[in-house]
């Protein structure tokens, strides 16, 4: 009795179960679990732990703007042409953005032209200070939020990362969004 294995379909037989594998090793790595019980990853919760990533991104480059145009203001007296050159770069690169972090954005863009008119001469370095830190108050605001790692409420719904969403918001709205819960 002879016993013939075709080689090709060996291969093809061992990739299969080897992807078959790898795919539940990356499995049981990225699912979510809530009080160990993993959570089936839905479109919204993907969209959501996206748009997170996304703004923990943002928020770090808004600190690092900060810190730069905090430095500058500090400088005494500061260098028109640096802070004319910050100014832009903090413009360019803060133009777009996740809505998340629009406030904080808007609040760094109003304090970059603060602090390059203050070093042109034309506002009071009093007025530039308070800009960037107000400023510098939106951008803690932002990075002093806590993120659930499972963005769900009582009733199972999904609300994810809502304390970040809700960053820099109107009172008003906020009791509005609570109303309709």
């Amino acid at each position: 009795m002879e016993i013939s294995l075709n080689l090709r379909q060996l291969i093809l037989a061992a990739a299969a179960v080897s992807l078959v594998i790898l795919l539940a090793l990356i499995g049981h790595a990225v699912t979510p679990v809530a009080e160990s019980s993993p959570l089936v990853l839905t479109l919204e919760r993907w969209e959501a732990a996206a748009l997170a990533r996304k703004a923990g991104v943002e928020i770090v480059r808004l600190e690092a703007d900060g810190r730069a145009l905090a430095a500058l203001t500090a400088a005494e007296p500061p260098d028109a042409v640096q802070a004319m050159l910050l100014a832009q770069r903090i413009y360019a690169g803060q133009r777009s953005g996740t809505a998340a972090t629009a406030t904080a954005r808007a609040a760094l863009v109003d304090a970059a032209a603060a602090v390059a008119r203050y070093a042109g001469g034309g506002l009071a370095r009093q007025a530039a200070i308070e800009a960037v830190n107000a400023a510098l108050e939106r951008i803690r605001a932002l990075r002093g939020q806590t993120v659930s790692r499972i963005p769900t409420d009582e009733q199972g719904r999904h609300v994810a990362f809502l304390p970040l969403a809700s960053a820099g918001e109107s009172d008003g709205l906020r009791a509005r969004r609570e109303a309709n819960r």
